[in-house]
């Protein structure tokens, strides 16, 4: 945890940005939504998916806001903290980089849902590390819903998700990479039965205050029925390709 790392005159601007984009966006009906989201065009179809999800990723972002998520971590010392950190490795600015709201279950048009435990590798990459700076633009993890994750290092990780390269049989619902995990053991059960519960954490944040995470970190939405408010989070991903995994 990175407490006040991000200046919140900064996280204003975006929070500002972001909410005349969702905006713009859920002004459109349901039918018009829907009529996008039927889209034969595939880039189309995937960026009006994303949007429903409240994802608005930096490549969207940055032509429409005229500035970039990456600001966060390139004016607070982040960019150049992961630099020294890693020396080994050059630095690459993640593709995958996106905002989200989430609120209570009641799905709404660009919102998202509390969301269980996964790893980001089981969607995006595995074969290199990625850090992902988790920066709400609101206080968060009282009273609006944060972010829980089990502190386990990369290779523990690695190990008790049996990750295989090669892959299992997929199952009827896997995609992307998730035939490369037994994703099965990040299901609540599995994880009180394997002593995994013992090691989540879910921190309050003030505005300012940023999580940094691996791609192969578990985490999952902090959500209680108290939490009545709505966050905004982005999520700034820096790539290493040549650091070890």
């Amino acid at each position: 945890m990175l407490r006040n790392a991000v200046d919140r005159g900064l996280l204003l601007k975006y929070s500002n940005s972001l909410n005349e984009l969702f905006s713009k966006y859920s002004a459109l009906s349901p039918t018009d939504f829907e009529q996008r989201l039927n889209t034969a065009d595939p880039v189309e179809r995937d960026f009006w998916e994303q949007i429903r999800l409240s994802h608005i990723f930096d490549r969207t972002f940055r032509p429409l806001a005229g500035y970039s998520y990456f600001e966060i971590v390139r004016t607070s010392g982040l960019w150049d903290l992961t630099s020294r950190a890693f020396p080994e490795s050059a630095l690459a600015e993640s593709a995958v980089c996106n905002s989200r709201r989430v609120t209570d279950n009641q799905v709404q048009q660009v919102w998202d849902r509390p969301i269980e435990f996964h790893i980001d590798a089981q969607f995006f990459y595995d074969h290199m590390l990625s850090l992902n700076f988790w920066t709400p633009l609101t206080p968060c993890g009282i009273e609006a819903p944060g972010i829980k994750v089990i502190l386990l290092g990369v290779k523990a990780t690695k190990d008790f998700l049996e990750y295989n390269p090669d892959g299992y049989v997929p199952g009827p619902t896997d995609f992307a990479r998730m035939n490369r995990f037994r994703c099965f053991k990040m299901q609540d059960t599995a994880l009180q039965e394997h002593n995994m519960l013992r090691h989540v954490w879910a921190p309050a944040f003030s505005l300012g205050d940023v999580l940094a995470f691996t791609n192969f970190t578990m985490h999952a939405t902090h959500h209680t029925p108290s939490m009545t408010m709505p966050r905004t989070s982005i999520e700034v991903r820096i790539d290493l390709p040549s650091a070890a995994i």
